[in-house]
């Protein structure tokens, strides 16, 4: 795995975690705006509503997308694994290798 794809990677993470987190935060204040009177709240509560709404459609989307690509990868790197078996038992030697040097440093 390239940088670059770790770092999108970790980027999909984070954004999948602070939509949990801004998904969790509306929903409190959704809650704690059904117990106040008045015209201006029922506006906010009700476009509270609809950003609630979208952050759900937004989060089942980037994790239906974060499995199609789990999915995707563990495919290929099992055909590649079976199509390659003594290249992919040289990697990993060679990986474990420099980790174990990494590590005894």
């Amino acid at each position: 795995m390239t940088d670059t794809t770790q770092q999108l990677a970790l980027g999909g993470q984070k954004l999948v975690e602070d939509l949990r987190v801004l998904l969790k935060d509306s929903e409190e204040m959704l809650r704690l705006a059904a117990h106040v009177p008045g015209e201006g709240v029922d506006a906010l509560r009700d476009r509270l509503g609809t950003h609630v709404e979208t952050l759900q459609s937004a989060l089942g989307d980037a994790q239906d997308n974060a499995q199609r690509r789990y999915r995707a990868a563990t495919v290929n790197a099992e055909r590649y694994v079976r199509r390659n078996p003594w290249r992919s038992i040289g990697i990993a030697a060679g990986v474990g290798f420099v980790l174990g040097i990494l590590t005894t440093r």
